[in-house]
């Protein structure tokens, strides 16, 4: 039900939860909710972890506590039309975020939050799982709760055909449609100007390749799971340091893996990808990626680094515990998520300024994971 190992506080879980059972329509207008008691049974917490849930998403406007009775899910009428700026009087920020417990996106909520609790605004988390019906239905609903800001990660992959570009552009062009201001993280939607905030990945996909370079590694292959601005930006980096140094560009050394994880055909892919292709360095796009390649390593019973170096990307918490320290790219994720806030907040008091891009820039963190074979 929860994860007790996750950093996020158990309070925001469950609101998270019930908020999830809102906007899907499991818990209907006028519907009351269980008691505190129930609650706290169902996921083994404590009645005032239950209420601080209840408390968040009745400030929110979500739920309504009447004294004596219990607490009821408000009816929000999501299908208003355009918003009267001079009506409005909630201050909620909505977060799209594509996975909640993966990744970067904890230290981007973090950040927002902490920005947004400064200034006086809640916020309202949509974690998508990456899935456009989802993220679609929480547009809908954000708007219909005249949210005053949206900050997006935009979605990787699609169900609709593989059309992330026109699906990305569908839901971004519905706020602006609306008047509500969003910006974008981690990657931009090429087909819209929005307002962005990214860190440099032409850049750290240079340095690391520079990195590898210097030790030696001339076959460095890189691996990554969707395709979109950052990653494209990084395998730019990667081709511009081959190029500086003098190093052809083999495109079979670049594979996009789609059925990752610790599944066989991934154990083939990193093989091949050693044996066949005899690279002497794997360049994961992200460090959850090399971490699947540890794994894949030690089934093909090869030692990292002496049989294979591998750097990743994102510096998450795991790198430098991992049994071989990762060579990684730091990315100043919580800045990010304080830069993206701070976007929003001058947007709604400024519409008419342009468009921000902001880059921030990342760093090049040496752990073990990279054998010098000078």
């Amino acid at each position: 039900m929860i994860d007790r190992n996750n950093p996020i506080p158990l309070y925001f879980q469950i609101k998270n939860k019930i908020f999830e059972e809102i906007e899907t329509g499991k818990l209907k207008p006028g519907e009351k909710l269980l008691p505190e008691r129930e609650l706290a049974f169902r996921y083994n917490v404590t009645r005032m972890t239950i209420r601080q849930s209840i408390r968040t998403l009745v400030d929110q406007g979500f739920l309504k506590s009447k004294g004596g009775s219990g607490t009821y899910v408000l009816d929000r009428h999501p299908h208003r039309p355009k918003k009267d700026k001079k009506a409005v009087n909630t201050k909620i920020i909505g977060v799209f975020v594509r996975d909640i417990q993966r990744g970067i996106m904890i230290d981007l909520i973090r950040g927002i939050e902490d920005k947004a609790i400064d200034a006086g605004y809640s916020t309202i988390i949509c974690n998508t799982e990456n899935r456009w019906e989802k993220a679609n239905l929480y547009a809908d609903q954000l708007i219909g709760n005249r949210v005053q800001g949206v900050i997006y990660t935009p979605i990787q992959e699609l169900e609709n055909g593989g059309k992330k570009e026109a699906g990305n552009e569908t839901i971004i062009k519905k706020f602006i449609d609306n008047d509500i201001p969003i910006v974008l993280v981690d990657h931009a939607c090429k087909s819209i100007e929005t307002d962005l905030v990214v860190s440099d990945n032409f850049a750290g996909g240079y340095e690391m390749t520079k990195h590898l370079i210097e030790s030696g590694h001339k076959r460095i292959a890189v691996i990554y799971d969707f395709l979109e601005t950052s990653i494209e930006d990084r395998i730019d980096g990667y081709k511009k340091a081959l190029s500086d140094h003098n190093i052809e560009y083999d495109e079979s050394l670049v594979r996009n893996v789609k059925d990752y994880g610790f599944t066989d055909s991934f154990s083939k892919d990193v093989k091949d990808i050693i044996s066949n292709l005899k690279t002497t360095a794997i360049f994961a796009m992200n460090d959850l990626l090399a971490n699947d390649i540890y794994y894949h390593a030690k089934k093909n019973k090869l030692n990292i680094p002496n049989d294979i170096s591998v750097v990743g990307y994102d510096d998450l918490p795991f790198a430098n515990e991992l049994k071989t320290p990762l060579t990684t790219i730091h990315q100043p994720i919580y800045q990010v998520a304080v830069e993206s806030f701070k976007i929003i907040h001058e947007r709604m008091q400024q519409p008419e300024t342009h468009f921000k891009k902001i880059v921030l820039q990342n760093e090049l963190i040496i752990r073990k994971s990279v054998k010098n074979i000078k």
